[in-house]
């Protein structure tokens, strides 16, 4: 029984998060309204899960976009997903916060891919 489908704009998202969810982490914060949805360790790492599955079995998990596109999601996608989203991140922030705040949103965006990777996925 298929639930939904695989989409690239799926891991658009859990990358957003994750990078959004961490920068809360380190900001002091552990848990973050994000989109008007109140996201918390639970949802970072069930997003760093499904990206990493997706990478992990990208042969077998069909994600198939609007022009009926095969996507396959290798680490070198799942890079340029965090560079992208980090950029519109960076981009939606008024310009005294992003001064302020580009350094962390950075790190941020640096340790979620380096869990995902390393397959760090229990609660850090």
């Amino acid at each position: 029984m298929a639930t939904g489908r695989h989409t690239l704009e799926g891991a658009r998202a859990a990358v957003r998060t994750v990078i959004r969810y961490r920068h809360g982490v380190l900001s002091g914060r552990g848990a973050s309204l994000l989109d008007g949805y109140m996201e918390d360790l639970a949802t970072d790492r069930i997003y760093r899960l499904m990206i990493a599955q997706r990478t992990q079995h990208r042969e077998r998990v069909v994600v198939r976009e609007d022009a009926d596109l095969l996507i396959t999601h290798t680490p070198k996608l799942i890079t340029a997903l965090f560079d992208e989203e980090l950029t519109k991140i960076l981009a939606a922030l008024p310009e005294g916060v992003r001064r302020q705040e580009e350094g962390v949103y950075r790190a941020a965006r640096r340790q979620s891919e380096e869990l995902i990777v390393r397959g760090q996925h229990d609660p850090v």
